[in-house]
Formats: structure tokens, sequence, C-alpha cells
């Protein structure tokens, strides 16, 4: 049996519990704390991003500030997660490599994952590992997993889901609903389940932790003694506690506006969404800053931090760009889980591209445009024949919202938009679903060249579902509250969404001119 000390912090503050995270992992890879089984709650509620995440772009801080959830970051990839104050965590602190726990990153990963699902059927229910991070109930996740890699040293968690607060999830952040996918799910509440939900009856949390404490032990051949915090781990606590708290922290992967606009792509891939972010240096020829945001994982941590810096003073050129990529995963043994370096190549180089827009369109209009199989400098070559028109800029109250039709009344700029499409010679069509969008781009649009409009987080979440039926266009990013942004994102997928979105009508007819010309009479 090998010895491993059994800590329960209890509740502590978000700032508190990213605090001892980091603490923890660092005092074990030394050698100076203890192999770990970390139990942690919060109080009050935390809405906390991933590692390389965009607070702005996953959480929604105005509700959580006025409902008191705190904001904070993990020390962990992954995506953006609500601790409730009822949610229970778990923690294992160890060495890579050595006893208990062999072999690399995905290893670790599955059969400490696969000894999560163990504790939960010891509660009695069917759980079971999920690959990539989840561990899920008759294929609805109860807990999502991460982890963190430093120098001798890994920290892997987990978070359950106890009691149903779904509204709460909806209301603190924008990701869930975003990263429903087709077919998978008619709700939320169809994706993701609660473990009282799930039990006869509702388990208490001694109960709850000795399943772990039994299902750890059972797998990996464990011995715990229960203990507290050293003197060590308690002064740095002390000590490490407000920059936990502090912006520098939070707010660590958000450049300043002061900074300018810096060229934007976002790209889905199996790793999950990778958002890159280029400023340009002073005439524009190299790259000045750059920042790679998402819910992604990477081994170690400092991965995308290091990748970042390589990028520094690159030429804005594709073949040096893509080389120096390859180089530096070849010199380094950090990887983005689930992304292959052709992947990321094309997602920074996708950034970069949208200079070739810059005679005719601005940095923030570039950024607004998203690309279909297509490339920015690919634009002015074609000829657009299709525009697709989200139902959901139609007016509530028309009585064609719910169908294909408009009859041009002139309330909202749907009758606008059929206006542009004459004069440009394409043919509109109003979209009144996912699955409607679908069957018009393999069906009436294939082969031909559409604009569209959609919000970014639908590009996001459907992105390669699109490129796959192999539609050809540019969607125009529409610049008001979304359904995704309101928490309506399966109300829209089915075409029930009720709020209306706006359309970014000059840069729809700023790109239709710039592929098709001048209007027709």
């Amino acid at each position: 049996m090998i010895e491993f000390r059994l800590l329960d912090t209890g509740a502590l503050s978000a700032a508190e519990n990213m605090a001892l995270d980091h603490i923890l992992l660092e005092e074990v890879a030394s050698g100076a704390s203890p192999l770990t089984l970390r139990f942690l709650q919060f109080t009050p509620h935390a809405a906390l991003v991933g590692y390389n995440q965009d607070v702005r772009l996953e959480i929604r801080t105005d509700f959580c500030r006025d409902a008191g959830v705190s904001v904070n970051r993990r020390i962990t990839g992954g995506g953006t997660l609500l601790f409730q104050e009822s949610a229970l965590g778990w923690e294992i602190f160890g060495h890579p490599g050595e006893p208990p726990f062999p072999g690399k990153y995905d290893q670790l990963l599955e059969e400490i994952c696969s000894a999560a699902a163990l504790a939960l059927r010891k509660l009695g229910t069917p759980a079971m590992f999920r690959p990539r991070n989840d561990i899920e109930v008759n294929g609805r996740k109860i807990s999502g997993t991460g982890g963190a890699m430093i120098r001798d040293g890994f920290m892997f968690q987990g978070t359950l889901l106890i009691k149903n607060e779904i509204e709460l999830f909806l209301k603190c952040l924008r990701v869930p609903v975003e990263k429903l996918k087709k077919r998978e799910i008619e709700s939320l509440l169809d994706r993701i389940c609660f473990l009282d939900d799930v039990l006869p009856a509702p388990a208490a949390l001694h109960e709850i932790k000795s399943a772990y404490i039994e299902a750890f032990s059972e797998a990996f051949g464990l011995a715990f003694t229960t203990s507290g915090l050293t003197a060590t781990e308690e002064r740095r606590m002390a000590a490490e506690t407000p920059f936990f708290e502090s912006d520098a922290w939070v707010d660590r992967r958000r450049r300043p506006e002061s900074e300018g606009h810096p060229l934007k792509s976002v790209t889905q891939t199996a790793a999950g969404v990778i958002r890159v972010n280029i400023w340009t240096a002073p005439g524009g020829r190299r790259i000045r800053q750059s920042l790679i945001v998402g819910d992604f994982f990477t081994v170690p941590q400092r991965c995308v931090n290091d990748l970042e810096a390589a990028l520094v003073g690159l030429k804005l050129d594709k073949g040096a760009i893509e080389q120096a990529i390859r180089d530096f995963f070849a010199a380094n043994d950090g990887r983005i889980i689930g992304a292959s370096t052709d992947e990321i190549c094309a997602a920074v180089v996708s950034a970069v591209d949208r200079l070739a827009l810059a005679d005719t369109f601005s940095i923030p209009e570039a950024n607004d445009l998203l690309f279909v199989n297509l490339q920015p400098y690919e634009l002015a070559a074609q000829r657009a024949k299709w525009l697709l028109l989200p139902y959901c800029s139609k007016d509530l109250d028309c009585p064609y919202r719910l169908t294909p039709g408009c009859d041009e009344c002139g309330g909202c700029e749907i009758g606008r938009a059929h206006e542009l499409a004459r004069a440009y010679e394409l043919t509109p069509i109003t979209i009144q679903s996912f699955e409607h969008l679908m069957e018009t781009l393999e069906g009436q649009v294939a082969g031909e060249v559409f604009v569209g409009s959609c919000c970014e987080a639908f590009f996001a979440k459907h992105q390669a579902e699109m490129i796959a039926v192999g539609a050809r266009g540019a969607l125009i990013n529409l610049d008001s509250t979304t359904c995704y942004d309101l928490g309506k994102g399966t109300a829209a997928y089915k075409g029930v969404f009720d709020n209306k979105t706006c359309l970014n009508e000059a840069l729809i007819e700023k790109t239709v001119r710039y592929m098709n010309g001048r209007p027709h009479d």
C-alpha cells in the first residue's frame, strides 16, 4: 500500500481554493508535502474559467456580481464550470511516472477518472468514464475532470454535481449551452445530471467522500491518513491568496483595449475551441503579441504561454509562422491535448490571413467575417449567389417569423436584406433552424458561394459541421445579444427562439459589394 494524505479543507472561497491548488501542486512536486487526496467545496458559489480561457467570453460577469457568485480562474485547463456550494470537488496530487501513477497524461487521466466513476457506482449509479474528460451516468455528465502538470508533479481534479440548480448554471455561464452538439441533446438537462436526481434518496456528504476514498484505494493500492495542511502550506496560503483574488490572476488571459484591435480567428477542434488573437507591430509586418485562449487542456500548464512567446517577432508570413509552430512543438514536450500541430498552425494562420482584407475592411470588420471553406484572401475572387438570413432577426410579431417567407413590409432588417439581395443579384433564404441550415447548404446552396449571418458562438459550435458538408461562404457576426448570451441556444436550434437579434447590415452590404461589385438597378 502506498501512503497518501487525506486532506479535507471544507468550504473555502474561490481564491483560497485556487491558491491552495497551486501551492499543493508545487509542494508535492518538490517532495516537501506528501502525496495527497483533497476534498474541497466553495462558498459562495464560484464561476470558474479554465486556465486558458478569457473570462469575458465565458462568464456573464454582471449577473455573477449581482448574484454574489465569485468569478475566478482554475490552474487546470478545460471549459468553464459553476462550482455550487452543494458540489463536491476531489483532487489527487502526485508524481507523474512514479507509483502508483505510471504512464503519461492520457493514461493517468483515464485511470484516475475510471476510479472516480467507480466511486459513483459504489453509491448506486451506473457511472462511466467518457473521454475526453467526463464522467457520465446514462450518457449525461455528472462530473467534469481536468489536470495540471509541472516538473515532477501533477494534479487531477473532478467536480461532482450534487444538487440540481440548473437555472443558476444558465444565468452564470455562457459555455454550457454553446457546447451542446447536434442530435446529442434536446436541452441542457439532457446533457448533464445531478447526483440527487439519479439516486433513490440523497446521499450524505460523508457517504460520498467515503465512496471516493474506497474507490481510489482499490484502484491504486492507497492507504489514507487524515491530516491537515503543513505549516509551509498554511503560511503560503495566507501570503498567496490575495494574488488569486486579483485581476492579475482572474483576467490574466485578457489584453487591455489600449493595445488596439488584434487579428482574430475561431477554430473548432476535437481539443475544444481555439481562439487566436494576433497584434501586429508598427508597420504591420511582424507579430507584436499573441494570445491563444479556449477550453482546451495543455501539458505542461505553460505550453500555450510559451507558444505565444515563440510567435512574437515573427514575420506575418504563413510559411514562417507554420515553421515556427512546428519547430516549437518539435523542441518542446508540450502539447494542446487533442489538437494536431496542423490544426494549431491553421488556427494561427487564419487570424493572420485577415490582413488580406485590410485594404477594404477595418480589423474589427475583418474579425466579424467568419469563413467556411474559404480563406480571407480568396474572398475577392468569389461571387456570392445566396444570402442566408436568420429568422430570429424578424420582428417578434411578424406573421412570417416562423416561416421562410417575407412580405418586405419594412418593419425589420430582413425586408431590407431582401432589397439588398435583389440589388446584388443574390437569392435570399431565411433560415428557420439548424437542420434547415444544413439542408440548405447541402441542397440549394451546394457548389455555390453564400453570404450569411450568425453569432460567433453559433459558428464556434457548428463550424466543423458546415465545413464537412462542403459549404463555401462568409458569415457576418451578429452585433446584438444572441440566443447563446441569453441561454436559449436549444430553442434557437429548434427554431423557436423568442427574442430578436439584429443583423450587421452595413457589414453585410460591404461584404456583398466586395464580392459582387457595384449594385444593379
